[in-house]
C-alpha cells in the first residue's frame, strides 16, 4: 500500500510540473504617461484547468532578473487559478491607482525597485519567465505611450491595457511613419569662424502625421561636447520644420563633428535617416601644408637615463598630418652604421590637417651574442613626409635573460607572431564611434597576411553591424610591430553590460586569433524625451541569473503549448502509471 501511494504522489508531481508550462506571459506594459518607474506591469495568464503557484519564480529581461513574491502576509497569495489572471509590479507601484485592475487578477511583487535590469525598455526587449527551467519568454518592440502589447492569436499587439482582463478586441491598429534629420551647411570647410552657420530640417520621408523632437550637438574629434541645441520639443510635424538659423562662435584651426537627431511619436519604419553627421573644418589662418613629426619623450629607461638591450620601450610623439595621402608612421632604433637594433613599429593617420598625440613602443633587440657594444643609439621617426629622430643609450643585458633565451631555444622557437590591446573605451556611448589600438608584433623572418576586425555584442547578437564591418587586410612585414586603429559605432542598444571582441587571422588560417574585453553600454539618446528623470540602475555582474539561464534557453525545446497538446502528450505518462497501479493490485491479490 506504501508503493501505491509513494506512486500516485510522483503522477501528481508530474501533473503539476507539466502545468506549469500552462503560465504564459500575457500583456506587457511599458510606456506609460505618469511616472514609468511606478507604474510599469506585465501580466501572466494561467492556460489551465489547475491552479500554479509561482512563489519564488523569476522574471527578468537580458539585464537583470527578479524574484516572484506574494502581496500577503509573508509574501504569500502567489496562487494563480485556473484561468486566471496575474499583475506584476515593483514593490513601489502605483498600478492600481491609475489603470482599470481587475479586482480577480492575482497581485504579485518583484523584489526589487524596477522589473529587470532598468525597468521595462520603451525600445523593445525580451522578458522571460522562469521556474528553473524557461517557462515563457516574450520579445516586443519599441512601444507606443499608454499603449501595450498583448498576446492574442500567438503574436503581440499593440492594444489599450486590460491589466487581469481578456486582450480580445483591445487591438489598437497603428499606422508607421518614417521622419528624418537633416543638416543644412553651405559647404563643410570654413575659411573662418565667422563665416560658419547651419540650420536643421526634420521632413517626412512617409507616413501619418505626428509629434517629434530635434536636437543637434558639436563634438571635437575626441567626442567632448561643445554645444548642444534643442530646435523643437514635442512638436506637431506634417510634413518639414526647419529651425532658425545657428552661428556658433567655434575655436579655429579645429575640426569639429556636427550631428542632428530626430525622436518621432509613431512607429518609425526606418531609424537608419534618424541621425545626420558631418565633419567640418573652421580653417582660421590657412592651415598648414607640410606634416611634421616631434619626439617628445622617451618612457622606461632606467634611473641612470639609459635603455637595456631587449627592453621595450615607449616614445611620445607629437604628429600634424598636413596635405598629404600618406599615411603611416614608422619607429625604430638603428646604430650610426644605419643598421637596425629594433623592431619597426608602425601606425597610421588618416585624417589630413589635424594633430595627433600618440605612444608607440619599440623592441629592442637582445643582445646575447655582444654583437652590439654599449652606445649611443639613435630612435628615429619617420612617415608623412616628415621625420623625427632622438639619442639614446643603451647598455647592458643581464646573464639571465640571454640564459632565458638560451633555454628557450632549445625547448622551443620563439613565438613568430604576438598581439596586444594597446587601449580602449570601456564606457560606450550609442550613436557615437569608438576607437580600438591594437598592436601586432611579427618576430618571424617572413612577411605576414593579417585580417583584424572588431564588433560589440552580447549573447550571440552584433549590436556594432555586421560583425566584419570594419575588416583591415594588410601585411605586417617581417620583424616588425604594428599599431592598428579599429573604429565601432553601437547604433541601438539597451544601456548595460556587453562585450568587444578584436580578431586577428594570420596567412589565412582557419582559426583566428581573438581578444575579449568587457564594456558598458551608455544610451546618449533618451528613447521618450519626458523621460529624463527615470533613474538608470547599476550595472549588473556576468554572474547574475540572466547568463545562468542562457544555455537553458539556448536548449529548451518548446516553450509554450496549447492545453490540447498537453493533454495529448500527457497520455503516455496516464498509460504507463495507470500499467503500474494494476500490475500492483494483482500482486497484492495473490
Amino acid at each position: 500500500m506504501k508503493v501505491l501511494l509513494i506512486l500516485i504522489f510522483l503522477l501528481i508531481s508530474i501533473i503539476l510540473t507539466l502545468n506549469s508550462e500552462a503560465l504564459i506571459i500575457n500583456e506587457i506594459m511599458a510606456d506609460t504617461i505618469a511616472d514609468e518607474s511606478l507604474n510599469e506591469w506585465i501580466e501572466l495568464y494561467n492556460d489551465d484547468s489547475a491552479e500554479i503557484n509561482v512563489s519564488g519564480w523569476i522574471i527578468g529581461d537580458d539585464n537583470d532578473n527578479d524574484t516572484i513574491e506574494g502581496g500577503l502576509y509573508n509574501e504569500e497569495g502567489t496562487i494563480i487559478p485556473a484561468f486566471g489572471y496575474a499583475i506584476i509590479t515593483d514593490e513601489a507601484t502605483r498600478v492600481y491607482n491609475n489603470f482599470n485592475v481587475s479586482n480577480n487578477a492575482v497581485r504579485l511583487y518583484i523584489d526589487d525597485s524596477s522589473i529587470g535590469g532598468y525597468g521595462l525598455s520603451n525600445s523593445g526587449e525580451t522578458i522571460y519567465l522562469y521556474n528553473n527551467n524557461l517557462v515563457d519568454k516574450r520579445t516586443y518592440n519599441k512601444t507606443s505611450e499608454d499603449l501595450s502589447w498583448a498576446y492574442v492569436n500567438g503574436s503581440l499587439h499593440k492594444s489599450d491595457p486590460t491589466p487581469g482582463f481578456s486582450n480580445n478586441g483591445s487591438i489598437i491598429l497603428e499606422y508607421g511613419c518614417d521622419y528624418q534629420s537633416e543638416l543644412i551647411l553651405p559647404k563643410t570647410v570654413f575659411n573662418n569662424s565667422s563665416e560658419f552657420y547651419f540650420k536643421v530640417r526634420a521632413s517626412k520621408a512617409e507616413g501619418t502625421s505626428t509629434n517629434f523632437t530635434l536636437r543637434a550637438d558639436i563634438e571635437d574629434l575626441n567626442g567632448k561636447i561643445i554645444k548642444e541645441y534643442k530646435p523643437f520639443t514635442n512638436k506637431s510635424i506634417t510634413r518639414q520644420r526647419t529651425s532658425s538659423e545657428y552661428t556658433p562662435n567655434l575655436d579655429e584651426g579645429k575640426s569639429y563633428i556636427i550631428e542632428s537627431n530626430i525622436t518621432v511619436w509613431c512607429d518609425d519604419t526606418d531609424s537608419s535617416n534618424d541621425v545626420d553627421s558631418r565633419i567640418i573644418t573652421i580653417k582660421g589662418k590657412p592651415l598648414q601644408e607640410k606634416s611634421s613629426i616631434d619626439i617628445t619623450k622617451v618612457y622606461d629607461l632606467g634611473n641612470d637615463k639609459e635603455a637595456k638591450f631587449g627592453q621595450i620601450i615607449r616614445i611620445r610623439l607629437n604628429a600634424y598630418k598636413g596635405n598629404t595621402n600618406k599615411e603611416s608612421i614608422a619607429a625604430w632604433i638603428e646604430d650610426n652604421k644605419g643598421s637596425k637594433l629594433s623592431k619597426q613599429s608602425k601606425t597610421n593617420l588618416e585624417l589630413k590637417y589635424t594633430n595627433y598625440s600618440l605612444t608607440l613602443p619599440i623592441q629592442i633587440k637582445p643582445n646575447c651574442n655582444e654583437k652590439y657594444d654599449n652606445d649611443d643609439y639613435t630612435i628615429k621617426v619617420s612617415g608623412l613626409d616628415s621625420e623625427d629622430q632622438e639619442e639614446i643609450e643603451i647598455a647592458d643585458l643581464t646573464d639571465s635573460i640571454c640564459e632565458v633565451n638560451i633555454v628557450k631555444e632549445k625547448k622551443s622557437s620563439l613565438k613568430n607572431f604576438e598581439f596586444e590591446l594597446m587601449d580602449f573605451s570601456n564606457n560606450i556611448e550609442v550613436g557615437k564611434e569608438f576607437n580600438t589600438r591594437v598592436m601586432l608584433d611579427n618576430n618571424n623572418n617572413k612577411d605576414m597576411n593579417i585580417k583584424l576586425w572588431s564588433y560589440a555584442y552580447r549573447g550571440s547578437k552584433s549590436y556594432s553591424g555586421e560583425r566584419e564591418d570594419n575588416m583591415k587586410e594588410f601585411v605586417l612585414e617581417r620583424n616588425s610591430m604594428e599599431i592598428v586603429e579599429l573604429s565601432n559605432m553601437v547604433e541601438k542598444a539597451d544601456p548595460g553590460n556587453y562585450k568587444l571582441k578584436v580578431l586577428i587571422n594570420k596567412d589565412n588560417q582557419k582559426t583566428s586569433n581573438e581578444i575579449t574585453k568587457d564594456i558598458v553600454v551608455n544610451n546618449k539618446i533618451k528613447n521618450n524625451p519626458d523621460s529624463s528623470n527615470n533613474e538608470i540602475k547599476k550595472t549588473i555582474t556576468e554572474e547574475n541569473i540572466v547568463e545562468e539561464n542562457k544555455n537553458t534557453i539556448l536548449n529548451y525545446g518548446i516553450v509554450y503549448e496549447s492545453s490540447t497538446e498537453k493533454a495529448k502528450s500527457l497520455i503516455p505518462v496516464f498509460l504507463i502509471a495507470l500499467s503500474v497501479l494494476l500490475n500492483i493490485v494483482l500482486i497484492c491479490r495473490r
